[in-house]
């Protein structure tokens, strides 16, 4: 797999040099293994590590290590289906006095609870013993994104990648490498599901508005049947985002 381009800046933000270094003449270092972040020290790879290694998975060269491969087969697309019912429910819930209570959030944790053990991330989670959600939200996003992979086209392909590697973010997100979400989506940092739960509604919207539009010439069913057909074309990354800024940072309790 090719690399991402070349950096410009040391991406530890609290690189002591940042305001000295010449980006026109400093070759900066790549992180081993992600390849997409960039320093102008190995002081300050090692300092920013701590944070950075929630936000970083393997760019294989020549693809080793292989990809995780998950089979498409009746049973996944079955839990897919119960993950976004599980969304749907909760994203729809109303926060009472600000909050959503342990009650209400508990079928998230049937995301892990009924998951056959294939499907499961085993990837550690930052502080996944204090906001036990996290694990259940990044399992969503991985199921996701498999699924939602695995059904594109060469063509739809192509734009999806580019979509994701043109996409200029701070450096204090993770970032966003198109080829390897499309080659290993089962393989992602828990930084980079959490990242593409936050962008995924910018990339499905227009395809939800031009379903919706493409079927109001098409169909010749009544209201109810249409909307209730429309309602699952990308809105479960929706739901998802609603959940990943909700639920995420809330602790167990």
């Amino acid at each position: 797999m090719r690399q991402p381009k070349s950096g410009s800046i040391c991406e530890f933000d609290m690189c002591p040099l940042q305001d000295e270094i010449d980006s026109a003449s400093t070759s900066l270092m790549r992180c081993s293994r992600c390849k997409n972040r960039f320093y102008c020290s190995a002081k300050c790879q090692k300092s920013d590590w701590k944070a950075h290694q929630w936000n970083c998975s393997v760019l294989p060269v020549d693809d080793v290590p292989a990809a995780t491969v998950i089979e498409i087969d009746d049973e996944f697309k079955a839990e897919v289906a119960r993950v976004v019912a599980i969304l749907k429910e909760v994203a729809a819930l109303k926060v009472e006095q600000g909050k959503l209570s342990a009650t209400m959030l508990a079928p998230l944790l049937k995301i892990i609870s009924e998951l056959p053990e294939r499907f499961h991330y085993k990837q550690r989670i930052q502080d996944s013993d204090k906001f036990k959600y996290r694990l259940p939200i990044i399992t969503a996003c991985r199921l996701l994104l498999i699924d939602y992979v695995s059904a594109l086209d060469e063509a739809r392909r192509q734009k999806y990648e580019k979509f994701f590697t043109t996409m200029e973010v701070p450096t204090s997100w993770c970032a966003i490498y198109g080829p390897k979400i499309v080659a290993r989506p089962a393989d992602l940092s828990p930084g980079e599901y959490d990242m593409l739960s936050t962008v995924m509604p910018m990339w499905v919207m227009p395809e939800i508005e031009s379903a919706k539009a493409e079927k109001k010439k098409q169909m010749e069913k009544d209201a109810a049947e249409e909307n209730a057909a429309e309602e699952s074309e990308g809105m479960q990354w929706v739901w998802l985002a609603v959940l990943m800024k909700r639920v995420y940072n809330v602790k167990s309790g």
